[in-house]
């Protein structure tokens, strides 16, 4: 008589199996995921930097030549502006000081006649912000580039070329 045939062990397979699933996660993370994410992050500070689609992009001098030959000497302060987030239900709030910078000779003297309509921008373009819109990468930049574009439509003309944040607190 002939000896049975031993059957296949069913071990083999699964201690393959939990020996190479997390060695294959791991090198998923580390050489696909986490690249293609660093890829997406630079690419949206990129864009960011750059105001996006180039509309509202903040650059000094009268667009003939280097942007940067001529520097905004002549500013304007609004400070401690105070709005709630959108869609924090009251909740939350940003609290900003901001400068407007000009090589107008004239920017005072502009921004002082319209200040009113000047803050109503600025609360309107800032309380349109969520607390998500804060916090994704470059955020300043582009709430600084809103700004910048819906002064100078307001003012119907290009007459800020810069604005810094001394202040920008999300509570």
């Amino acid at each position: 008589m002939a000896p049975a045939p031993k059957a296949a062990s069913a071990w083999p397979p699964v201690i393959a199996v939990l020996v190479l699933m997390p060695v294959i996660s791991f090198a998923m993370t580390q050489f696909v995921l986490i690249p293609h994410i660093q890829g997406s992050v630079a690419t949206q500070a990129q864009q960011a930097g750059k105001g996006g689609d180039g509309e509202g992009v903040a650059t000094t001098g009268s667009g003939k030549g280097d942007p940067k030959s001529v520097k905004p000497t002549f500013s304007y302060e609004f400070p401690d502006v105070v709005v709630n987030l959108s869609g924090a239900m009251g909740t939350r709030y940003l609290k900003t000081s901001f400068t407007l910078f000009s090589s107008n000779p004239d920017l005072q003297k502009i921004v002082t006649e319209n200040k009113s309509h000047l803050l109503d921008v600025a609360l309107n373009v800032l309380s349109s912000k969520s607390m998500a819109d804060l916090e994704a990468p470059g955020s300043r930049n582009l709430v600084r580039n809103d700004l910048l574009a819906n002064f100078n439509q307001a003012l119907s003309s290009e007459v800020v070329e810069q604005i810094y944040f001394s202040e920008f607190v999300v509570q």
